[in-house]
């Protein structure tokens, strides 16, 4: 049972940190489509992945942490 009182952080470090998941999930499955579709096959394209986990770790560390609520 979720408790309905619980805060929810919305300090731009958080929202950023939230948004790995799909990010993630989504270069994936364009990396495997773009696989069935072109002469790459992921084994070619995964460092891709890499570089948007690194990106969005970046954005993560310069996102202010004003307002931030702490568990």
């Amino acid at each position: 049972m979720a408790d309905s009182n619980r805060v929810h952080c919305a300090c731009a470090n958080c929202r950023i940190r939230s948004l790995m998941g799909p990010v993630i999930l989504i270069t994936v499955g364009v990396l495997f489509l773009i696989g069935q579709y072109s002469r790459y096959s992921f084994g070619d394209l995964w460092p891709v992945l890499l570089i948007v986990i690194g990106f969005i770790l970046v954005l993560q560390s310069l996102a202010s942490k004003q307002g931030h609520i702490s568990s």
